[in-house]
This record gives C-alpha cells, structure tokens and sequence, in this order.
C-alpha cells in the first residue's frame, strides 16, 4: 500500500469555509429571528413564537461556539472538559432547525383544514427552507471539524 499524503488546508481557507457555512445558517436564524420579534409585538407574549426567539439566540451562540472550538482545539488536537461541552452544544442547532422544519413548517399546514390560503402554504414552505438551511449547513460544519479531529487533512498555519 502506498503512502498517501493528506491534503493540506491553510487555517485561512478553513476560517473561509466556516464563515461562509455559518453566514449561511446564521442569516437563516436572523429572518426566523425577526418574524418571531414580529409576532411577539403583534400577537403576544405565546409560547410558540418566544421558543423562536430563545432558540435563534442559543442556535447562533451554539454555531460560533462550535466553530470557535474546531479553529483552537481541533487545530492543535486539545481535549478538555470545555470542548465537549461545546461539541455538545452543536445538537442546539441542529434541534433547533428540525424543530423549524417540522414545527413551524410541516404542522403549521393543519390550518389548510379550516379553509385554503396560499399565504399559510407560503409560510409553511419558507419555515421548511430556513430550516433546512441551518441544518444542512450546520451538517457541513460538522463535518469539516470531524475531518480536523480525524487528522484527515494537515493544516497549515500561514
């Protein structure tokens, strides 16, 4: 069997990469974020729309969190009570988004069984996609940083 190498990655193209997955996850948190702030104004103080609001907060918190602890411990391969609790921390925002999907997409569609409205399916549909944005890239996020923990690729600090 031949010896492979890695690949090689700077830490800037690994930050570039991060930035641009969590930008992604976190401008979808925002729109969630500002409706749920929309609605609390409007509406009340409902339980619904302030699980929203706290779950925004936390899944953000939770991605730089995530990110934070793969760019220092996962580089130089440090274990410690702190980054598990972080790495733990990730299920924030994956909960978050599959509550997002389902919750506020898939079952705010029993309302069609009153009466049919474009503007319920319209919600529902755009609830369904933010969702899947912050899980999807929030999935990729974990990935890179099970790479960085698996040593699948060497990284170069320039």
């Amino acid at each position: 069997m031949e010896n492979q190498e890695k690949p090689t990655i700077t830490v800037s193209q690994l930050q570039r990469e991060f930035v641009t997955l969590a930008g992604k996850a976190v401008t979808a948190l925002i729109l969630v974020f500002i409706y749920s702030i929309v609605q609390l104004i409007r509406i009340g103080n409902q339980a619904d729309y302030l699980l929203l609001l706290i779950g925004c907060i936390l899944s953000a918190a939770a991605i730089m969190g995530y990110i934070i602890n793969e760019l220092t411990n996962g580089v130089k391969k440090k274990k410690s009570f702190l980054a598990m609790f972080l790495a733990f921390g990730g299920l924030i925002p994956w909960a978050f988004g599959s509550y997002v999907v389902f919750v506020s997409g898939f079952w705010s569609l029993k309302e069609l069984a009153s009466g049919f409205s474009s503007i319920i399916i319209l919600k529902s549909l755009i609830f369904v996609f933010l969702g899947y944005i912050v899980v999807s890239n929030f999935y990729k996020i974990t990935e890179i940083g099970k790479h960085i923990s698996g040593g699948s690729f060497t990284i170069e600090d320039k």
